[in-house]
């Protein structure tokens, strides 16, 4: 007799009941013990932000540069998101805590239903700016929206909530991500060209975009808010806002650098179309979502200093591997596992910056921070662009360097902000 090669019927069920016990697991450290009507309905808004940006990432630099737009074109495009984001976050966040998150969520959503009609009649780089530039007045509304969803949740679960509103919303990017696919069988199928295809993915997605907001609106009845008494710029956590904003500008230049400009630079590289793009940013948006949903769960292991530092360093790694890579594969591989390991910071860096702010001022504070993510944008795509004329891997590079170079400095950064912690397990990943 010799020995089956398949699993018995006892070690599948043992395989199953772990692979279920593992999942429970999961949820229970994702998914915080609260979740009222207001946040429910948020993270449905979450959800259709995530859809429709993942297939403006899969398609939307493609369908620009099916105008004949270059890098450095592509790059004055995208700063004007970033340009009017910058400007206009801080106003915006004094502006909402003086008279409420509601109306600036209706603000935003006036803003960026006329971005989109003028985006889809644009063929020219300045129409193109001002609907990204209009874009970037609905984003600076929109810094309202981490404030409004940490008000529905107890400093206990915010770890927890916002890696959830992290996975969701990288979930559904992922899932948006597939949808490059699309534009080659509208080009099969039906016979229209290849920038009409990537125009009626587009106007799909666009429309996703503005319903969005009418979730986040639903999610703002009934909430009641610390409203300030009249427009002020005086924050009583100085030191904490500078710093994190420090952070998050910085990040942002590093991986700003490549990433801004990355469906052109892997274009440009090996080829790639919007298909490959979709399959990658599909890949890698799980990973991330994954990685976002662990983040509580990990930062009770290893504290969340050590996580914050480490996923940045060993995001560094991987982007250094990046323009080494002599194949769209490999380069694949190591984009899927930075986007994993940096992105799982994220949600514990905004947990640690909300907890450390008080009710009136959280709007404000976090459209500064805004700012400085933004600001990054604004310089990222212009100088990544410029380099990519030189050297089309040279983004690549200094990013890596750039990133490394910040997770190494973040214990000095944060020193005092983040509260003594005892890590359940020190330099040691949940099972």
């Amino acid at each position: 007799m010799t020995a089956s090669s398949k699993p018995s019927f006892f070690q599948t069920s043992s395989i199953k009941g772990y692979a279920r016990a593992a999942a429970v697991k999961f949820i229970e450290s994702a998914v915080p013990k609260n979740l009222n009507a207001n946040s429910k309905h948020f993270l449905l808004g979450g959800v259709l932000n995530g859809i429709s940006n993942g297939v403006f990432g899969a398609v939307m630099q493609l369908y620009l540069a099916s105008f004949g737009f270059g890098s450095q074109s592509l790059g004055q495009i995208f700063m004007m998101n970033a340009l009017a984001t910058t400007i206009l976050t801080i106003p915006s966040g004094i502006i909402a805590d003086r008279y409420g998150k509601k109306k600036m969520i209706a603000a935003g959503l006036l803003a960026v239903g006329i971005s989109m009609l003028l985006f889809f009649t644009a063929n020219s780089v300045e129409t193109f700016a001002i609907s990204f530039f209009l874009i970037g007045v609905c984003n600076a509304c929109c810094s309202v929206l981490t404030p409004l969803y940490s008000s529905f949740f107890g400093e206990e679960d915010m770890d927890q909530a916002f890696g959830l509103w992290g996975l969701l919303n990288i979930a559904a990017v992922s899932l948006g991500s597939l949808v490059g696919y699309v534009p080659g069988y509208l080009v099969s199928g039906l016979g229209v060209s290849l920038s009409t295809s990537y125009r009626m993915v587009m106007m799909a997605s666009a429309s996703l975009f503005v319903f969005q907001f009418i979730f986040y609106l639903m999610s703002s009845n009934g909430i009641k808010e610390s409203l300030s008494k009249g427009f002020k710029f005086n924050l009583k956590s100085k030191g904490v806002v500078i710093r994190i904003c420090a952070i998050s500008l910085l990040l942002n230049i590093a991986g700003g650098l490549l990433f801004s400009l990355f469906p052109y630079y892997v274009n440009q590289k090996f080829g790639i179309a919007s298909a490959g793009l979709g399959l990658l940013f599909f890949a890698a948006n799980l990973i991330m979502a994954f990685s976002k949903g662990l983040a509580a769960a990990v930062s009770k292991r290893l504290g969340s200093l050590n996580s914050i530092m480490i996923g940045t360093g060993v995001s560094a790694l991987f982007f250094l591997m990046m323009p080494l890579s002599p194949s769209f594969g490999l380069l694949s591989v190591f984009y899927v596992l930075r986007q994993g390991s940096r992105f799982m910071s994220d949600p514990l860096i905004t947990s640690m910056f909300m907890k450390s702010l008080s009710e009136d001022e959280k709007s404000t504070a976090n459209s500064i921070r805004m700012m400085a993510m933004n600001g990054g944008g604004v310089i990222s795509p212009i100088i990544g662009g410029t380099l990519m004329e030189m050297s089309l891997d040279a983004p690549a590079y200094i990013g890596a360097i750039l990133t490394l170079g910040i997770a190494l400095a973040l214990p000095i950064i944060l020193r005092g902000i983040i509260k003594k912690e005892t890590p359940t397990v020190v330099a040691a990943i949940p099972a």
